[in-house]
């Protein structure tokens, strides 16, 4: 009998729904892709973020369930990296640098913060030119710039240094000025501000220029009062700003006002004042004095209280400011719009856009956005917000792109465009989609903006300049049955990253009713590349993620999602990284003693294949799977027929060549002895004959713990022409 042969070249993903393509899998778990062949590969597992031998779980030990992770890029090429996590109300800083011990050292920089509830996102971390900015929704946001700490042994003292408030908390007190001891007239003669006492300065300039050089540049008031009493007046207000780190200048404090009065027949000095001028909070670096021009009734401008800039302190200690600057130099005016306080203290969700800082309002407040100055993250103002209809509900999270501001509703997806000079406007783009997951968003080259809605993974493409049109593209399509599985009130608990060495997007979700994530959904970029019409997702288990990050390095970094919860002394806990180790972490029996997890187990079921005609029943007679030469794992193969789950399985094969002298296996001989030469993997066949007799539809799969590399596969079978049977009868 001819045996007809159904070759798939290359092995697909995930695909749940009925019919399927015969090159993807109904399930397919813990594999990676392998860069060389394209196939599937199980080298994958996760291991402690520790260098050198992990004896104990310090400094993690006490640590409950991670639910905020990120590695903070200071410079380029990863110097300066810094990871920080949250655990138990607690913002931690992983130091590295400082360490003596070859440790890191875990720093606690805020505690006393929220935690989140089940149905809640964890913290939102946005790396900024100043340093990171810190949001949970129910704390006020905080800059952490970690770098430097000094050592191990400076670093717990100096972080009252690296972490602080985000903005302005309010206007800050106003300048006390000194009282002006003004010259008398040549019958009293010259009295000393010591001797009047009441806080009086004297600071007394000549008017003019021929008394001394450069004279009558400098000084404020009246330089005579040749008319006799009542004397000439001088009324003058003053007003302090604090500049922070990051450049942004806060709200000006009240005016207050100093005034003095010539005597009879003085004549031939103006007068400076002297100010007491309070210190910022932490973060200030400079102040900004402000001040009116002579403002009293005997002045060309009575009642005219503008401010002018006249000085900048530029430290955050000085408490005494000198001001001799004459009316007349005063000639650059006060911003009219005064910045304002911070607008956001319980703000969810940060984002950069045109070198603005975006906040939304926070639960309270779900349909406003506020935004700063350019280049000026916490300068704020009255008129620097965007009021969003409330038709598509409050904002669910912000993601600024190359070109627009992506700020994703309850309902819908809105964006915002323009710029700071011109000003900002907001568009709707979608009111359908649902999106509750706004850790789900990540920018993934070649597809867009991806992220998990209530009812798949989408991929928002294009763009609005240029006449380029945004679309919505569904990436899950073929495995709903998977999203109908996450649990519909945890939605905000999905987390993901993007991995660009990997070129993978992670996402893992609480599936089944659980309360936090349980469930890797992983896309792979060099699998969809390689072939678009097949499925490039597979699924991970048994990775206890909370939540996710990566290095500059591209390694994925997850916090552990039970920790101590446990109670077990012994059991995982802190921070693990995603690698090729083929182990699932590991446990620490006794002090100084870790012992590795065991190998994860990776499924492959294919597709239920008809072979181009369900109704005729097919004798399917072997399968052949291509693998990579990889040593001597054994690979065991499960088959079905017509759906039915109750497997038949076949004889056990090794990975070698099956028509040739086994191969030397890595690391169990020495290279070029006795003419044993290392060699590269090689694609070779394992050929399974199996029996089926008859079947419509027909399935295999392959469970393994070891190192194995599947490329692709064929089915060899026949058809005799017949039918299935009729259908039973009601």
């Amino acid at each position: 009998m001819k045996t007809d042969t159904f070759i798939i070249a290359a092995a697909g993903g995930l695909e749940e729904q009925l019919p399927q393509r015969a090159d993807n899998a109904e399930r397919i778990e813990n594999w990676t892709v392998d860069r060389r062949s394209g196939g599937w590969s199980t080298r994958l597992g996760y291991e402690p973020y520790r260098p050198g031998l992990v004896g104990d779980w310090a400094p993690f030990t006490n640590d409950g369930p991670v639910y905020g992770l990120h590695c903070a890029q200071q410079l380029a090429g990863g110097a300066r990296e810094s990871v920080l996590y949250c655990e138990g109300g607690n913002l931690h800083l992983l130091y590295e640098a400082g360490s003596t011990t070859g440790a890191p050292l875990q720093i606690t920089l805020q505690s006393g913060r929220s935690i989140p509830a089940p149905t809640e996102a964890g913290p939102f971390f946005l790396d900024t030119p100043h340093g990171t900015v810190v949001c949970n929704g129910y704390d006020r946001p905080v800059l952490v710039n970690p770098w430097p700490l000094g050592t191990q042994a400076h670093a717990p003292s100096s972080v009252s240094f690296i972490i602080r408030p985000l903005g302005f908390e309010g206007n800050p007190p106003s300048p006390q000025p000194r009282r002006v001891q003004t010259m008398p007239d040549t019958t009293t003669g010259i009295a000393s501000s010591r001797s009047t006492g009441g806080g009086a300065v004297t600071l007394w300039c000549l008017a003019d220029a021929e008394g001394i050089a450069d004279g009558g540049r400098w000084g404020m008031g009246f330089e005579n009062n040749a008319t006799g009493s009542p004397g000439k007046k001088a009324l003058i207000g003053y007003s302090i700003s604090h500049i922070l780190s990051t450049g942004s200048e806060g709200p000006r404090s009240p005016i207050t006002s100093t005034s003095w009065e010539l005597p009879d027949d003085a004549e031939g000095f103006k007068y400076a004042v002297a100010l007491e001028v309070p210190t910022g909070p932490p973060g200030t670096v400079a102040r900004k004095v402000y001040r009116t021009a002579n403002y009293s009734e005997d002045s060309p401008t009575p009642d005219d209280t503008t401010l002018y800039f006249v000085g900048l302190i530029r430290n955050n200690t000085d408490i005494f400011y000198f001001d001799p600057v004459g009316s007349a130099a005063l000639d650059e005016p006060a911003a009219i719009v005064n910045p304002g306080p911070f607008p956001a203290p319980r703000a969810r969700f940060p984002a950069m856009f045109r070198q603005c800082l975006f906040l939304d309002g926070g639960v309270d407040d779900p349909y406003t956005l506020y935004y700063s100055a350019p280049s000026a993250i916490e300068q704020f103002s009255s008129l620097q917000s965007l009021e969003l209809g409330s038709e598509a509900g409050g904002i669910t999270a912000l993601y600024g792109d190359y070109t627009l501001l992506v700020v994703f509703r309850e309902r819908g997806i809105d964006i915002v465009q323009g710029d700071f000079v011109n000003g900002f406007t907001v568009s709707s783009i979608d009111r359908t989609l649902q999106m509750r997951a706004p850790h789900s968003v990540q920018r993934v080259p070649g597809l867009g903006l991806v992220f998990l809605a209530s009812d798949g993974v989408y991929a928002m493409t294009g763009g609005l300049q240029g006449g380029a049109v945004v679309d919505m593209i569904k990436l899950s399509q073929g495995w709903e049955e998977t999203i109908e599985r996450i649990t519909p009130d945890c939605h905000a608990k999905a987390v993901s990253t993007y991995s660009a060495s990997s070129r993978e997007y992670h996402l893992y979700v609480p599936v089944d009713g659980n309360d936090r994530p349980n469930l890797g959904l992983v896309l792979h970029i060099d699998k969809l590349a390689r072939n678009p019409d097949v499925s490039a997702w597979s699924t991970r288990i048994d990775f206890p993620v909370g939540c996710l990050a990566v290095t500059q390095s591209g390694a994925v970094l997850f916090g552990h999602n039970t920790g101590d919860e446990s109670g077990n002394a012994t059991s995982e806990r802190g921070i693990f990284v995603i690698s090729g180790r083929r182990n699932l972490g590991g446990t620490v029996p006794t002090p100084d003693t870790f012992t590795l997890g065991p190998a994860p187990t990776s499924v492959y079921r294919s597709a239920w294949n008809d072979f181009g005609d369900p109704q005729l029943l097919k004798q399917v007679q072997y399968v052949t799977i291509w693998v990579m030469t990889t040593g001597n794992p054994e690979v065991t193969m499960r088959w079905y027929k017509d759906f039915n789950l109750t497997a038949t399985t076949e004889r056990t094969y090794v990975m070698q060549p099956p028509d040739q002298g086994t191969l030397p296996v890595f690391d169990t001989v020495v290279l070029d002895a006795a003419s044993s030469k290392y060699r590269n993997e090689r694609l070779v066949p394992l050929r399974y004959a199996v029996a089926v007799q008859s079947c419509a539809q027909f399935a295999f799969e392959i469970e393994t713990t070891a190192d194995v590399v599947l490329v692709g596969f064929e089915y060899g079978y026949s058809v005799k022409g017949t039918e299935v049977a009729r259908g039973r009868r009601a």
